[in-house]
């Protein structure tokens, strides 16, 4: 959820053991997009306004999204896999699936459907484009016509094309397998940023599962009320959050990967997890109560040492009257650690007392390296939690991701440590078992009772479909996604 205030990336190189701090516009301008050549021309589509019918998107054409496109009037956009869809840099194309329509984007693992960058190889950058947008009927905390952020046209008519929430919780907005979307997140105006997926108001009847965000120029991805669940998410080099939820979000999720770079985030402050009730952490109903469980959240420090960009925040923050829970997971490598935020609530100590009186559960998680500034546990009423907090989690501000992960810290091309990481757990290690279930949130058939902490045991369901390095890749032949 966005402050009042202008965000920019802000990246850190070092120079001659110097370093300094460089504002960073999310494109330079003389960099224009890629323009199909002739004999390109023939397989890429320009989509642009409404799709209104039933379509299909078929892996021997290149679809570029021009403008705001939105999926309406209850139709179904099917796209198979290994489809390529760009994102027009100057027109902000933006693909919104409104209320009642749904997207069908089934990819496999050999064949992912990619929604990127316009950009040729080699020139790619968060915010490159808008981004992906699904906005369905579930109930929200917010009063009927509350509007998705990010500065969408809502061409006369907000009802249908930008606002979201209803009452059904199993609203279907159809199905995002073996997904990734890269390099969304593109500026509309001064704090008006679609983050790389935004769900408002989705609902469980919809399925997520194998989706990745690469670096993003806003959040990784943000819920906005609803009841959807997800399971197998990746979010690496996201400029601002990677995991957003706020107005009621109440979904379940198993399995997520979180990669920080060190020299990349937002003036705003980035944070791994931040939560709110809503902006002014007010006590509306549904409360925000999302479960989340195994995920492997590396932060941008490697070390004690690790010099890295001040803007970097909390593994979580907890806020504004947020209950959101978190088990069996991992958080390494952090500016700071667990913030319990009372800071702006209506009702005085709200989120912390929805912490003491079990609404919000943080339990059997591993805090690693996330203590730099002596706030590993935070909060203005941290007397109140801190015993608890420490007994029901282990912290070690010595430790980092790689005593628990195989590789955590390779990064994509034009970075530092580039190469491939591997996220799978170390054998014999603290995340290797002792993962438990047996807290009532994680009753049901959702939660899979795994042994390990974090994202991974020892397959790495990554293989094959996601890329650590795609801006290398020149997705000029349709189809040809790897």
């Amino acid at each position: 959820m966005k402050e009042n205030k202008m965000k920019r990336t802000l990246l850190f190189f070092a120079v001659s053991a110097t370093l300094f701090i460089t504002a960073c516009s999310k494109r330079d301008s003389n960099i224009d997009p890629v323009i199909p050549t002739d004999s390109d021309k023939e397989n890429v589509v320009e989509i642009t306004g409404d799709i209104t019918a039933n379509t299909t998107w078929t892996a021997d054409k290149i679809y570029l999204l021009k403008g705001f496109v939105y999926v309406t009037n209850g139709a179904a956009l099917t796209i198979q896999p290994g489809t390529i869809i760009k994102g027009d840099k100057v027109t902000l194309g933006t693909l919104t699936i409104t209320r009642g329509s749904k997207i069908i984007a089934e990819g496999t693992a050999d064949k992912p459907i990619v929604f990127t960058s316009s950009f040729a190889a080699g020139t790619r950058a968060p915010g490159d484009w808008g981004g992906l947008i699904l906005l369905g009927k579930a109930p929200v905390n917010k009063p009927e016509g509350v509007k998705i952020e990010g500065g969408l046209d809502a061409k006369g008519d907000a009802p249908k094309y930008i606002q979201y929430g209803g009452t059904d919780k199993n609203d279907n907005s159809g199905i995002l397998k073996y997904v990734r979307i890269e390099y969304a997140g593109v500026a509309f105006s001064p704090d008006n940023e679609i983050n790389g997926l935004t769900l408002g108001g989705v609902g469980a009847g919809t399925t997520i599962d194998y989706v990745e965000v690469f670096r993003s120029g806003d959040d990784g991805i943000e819920w906005f009320g609803g009841t959807v669940n997800a399971k197998h998410l990746v979010v690496i080099g996201s400029v601002d959050d990677d995991f957003d939820s706020d107005f009621g979000f109440s979904g379940k999720v198993q399995f997520g990967i979180v990669q920080r770079y060190p020299n990349v985030a937002d003036i705003s402050g980035s944070n791994a997890f931040e939560s709110d009730n809503d902006g002014n952490g007010t006590n509306d109903a549904p409360q925000t109560s999302a479960v989340f469980s195994n995920m492997t959240l590396i932060g941008p420090k490697a070390l004690v040492g690790s010099t890295v960009n001040p803007l970097h925040q909390h593994a979580a923050q907890i806020r504004r009257n947020s209950s959101i829970s978190i088990f069996n997971s991992v958080f390494a490598g952090f500016n700071e650690g667990v913030y319990i935020d009372d800071s702006k609530v209506v009702t005085a100590k709200a989120t912390s007392n929805n912490f003491a009186e079990g609404r919000l559960v943080f339990a059997n998680n591993l805090v690693y390296g996330s203590n730099v500034l002596s706030n590993e546990v935070k909060g203005q009423s941290k007397a109140d939690f801190e015993t608890k907090l420490r007994a029901d989690n282990v912290f070690d501000a010595a430790l980092f991701a790689d005593a628990v992960i195989a590789d955590p810290f390779k990064y994509s091309t034009g970075f530092a440590n580039a190469g491939t990481p591997k996220f799978t757990v170390k054998a014999g290690s603290a995340a290797a078992s002792g993962a438990a279930f047996t807290n009532s949130k994680l009753a049901g058939d959702f939660f899979e009772n795994v042994a390990f902490k974090g994202a991974m045991g020892e397959t790495d369901w990554t293989a094959n479909w996601a890329s650590f390095d795609p801006g290398t890749l020149p997705y000029t032949t349709p189809g040809a996604v790897k």
